[in-house]
């Protein structure tokens, strides 16, 4: 594919990049124009005297989910488009993951005590805790996704095997599993309730697929039928369009849609392309690796046409989603090897 570059049109904040990184919520400018013909505006924050930033999800509203670290442990919190910033914890943990947040401003996620749970964070602040039969995830590196209809959708392990679970609004949990599959790990949910993940055969040969919101399962391959990364990240849109990477001498992207073989697709020239994320436009954001092996953000348009961008100054940029109106969250390393969240409105 033909690209171009958010990295010659962020180039005007070089100067503002040499001097102190401004403070939470302090926009950049000037503003030059990003992929939807807009004005661009960066935007780099923190959380209270945090030493490490994350953001992991963004919703509609421009809210941005994820967690920090400062002298006292993990917080969870939720930044506004108006700065705003709210911190949360866990109820008797130090740690907390939140993954994803939804249109209303409901978190999942997960956390652990003396054992890992799955937690509901509602829009009022109210707080819910749900176990599944085995142990959930117990980093931000592996999904528990919600929709805006408040269900939960993630992985978990029960001994030896892997399986997907659904937590319905009303409290019920319900364990997801492939057709003849020894392995299932449910990776994302749209706003339907169809369920991406990837499974493996009796073989042990890895599939991509997609349960719809009835339970049917659809599967699909990608070259090589290697997944790459582990955990996985393939993530689903309100279409049905699933995103994701795979690996075949490197790391590189592709989208699948019911009915058709996977486009793949990479950034020029990179030495790894990793995505993270969809919107309901056809928008996918992600990051890439160059052949010095510094991580930079890009996004690949609707149209197909992948434009990269850094936060200036940085020794990497990991770009984590993308909301409909085609604002990106991510996170960015200082030359101190701090990290820090940004928001990227275009």
């Amino acid at each position: 594919m033909a690209g171009a570059t958010l990295l010659s049109a962020l180039a005007c904040f070089a100067a503002l990049a040499a001097q102190p990184l401004p403070s939470s919520h302090t926009p950049l400018r000037p503003q030059p124009e990003g992929y939807r013909g807009r004005p661009v505006q960066l935007i780099l924050f923190d959380g209270p005297g945090a030493t490490q930033t994350y953001p992991t999800s963004i919703n509609n509203n421009g809210t941005v989910t994820g967690f920090y670290a400062d002298e006292n442990g993990g917080h969870g919190f939720l930044r506004g488009m108006d700065g705003s910033f709210v911190t949360f914890d866990a109820p008797g943990s130090q740690n907390i993951y939140p993954s994803s947040i939804n249109s209303a401003g409901a978190v999942a996620g997960n956390y652990s005590d003396t054992s890992q749970h799955g937690f509901l964070r509602n829009p009022d602040g109210s707080w819910i805790t749900f176990d599944v039969p085995g142990t959930l995830p117990s980093s931000s590196g592996n999904p528990i996704g919600i929709n805006d209809s408040g269900t939960i959708a993630g992985p978990y392990l029960n001994g030896s095997e892997m399986h997907g679970f659904l937590r319905t609004a009303d409290g019920s949990l319900s364990t997801i599993d492939a057709p003849a599959s020894t392995y299932t790990y449910a990776t994302g949910i749209n706003k339907g309730g169809m369920v991406t993940g990837i499974y493996d055969d009796v073989n042990y040969n890895a599939h991509g697929f997609v349960r719809g919101i009835g339970g049917e399962w659809r599967d699909f391959d990608v070259p090589g039928n290697n997944f790459g990364f582990f955990p996985p990240t393939l993530s689903i849109n309100d279409s049905g369009v699933v995103v994701g990477s795979y690996f075949q001498e490197s790391t590189q992207g592709f989208l699948w849609r019911l009915g058709n073989s996977p486009v793949t697709f990479e950034v020029a020239g990179a030495a790894g392309t990793q995505p993270s994320g969809i919107n309901s436009n056809g928008a996918v954001v992600g990051s890439y690796q160059d052949s010095s092996s510094t991580y930079h953000g890009f996004v690949r348009t609707p149209s197909g046409v992948v434009q990269t961008f850094s936060v200036p100054g940085a020794i990497g940029t990991f770009a984590v989603g993308i909301n409909d109106s085609g604002a990106i969250a991510g996170s960015y390393q200082d030359a101190s090897y701090e990290s820090h969240g940004f928001l990227l409105i275009q």
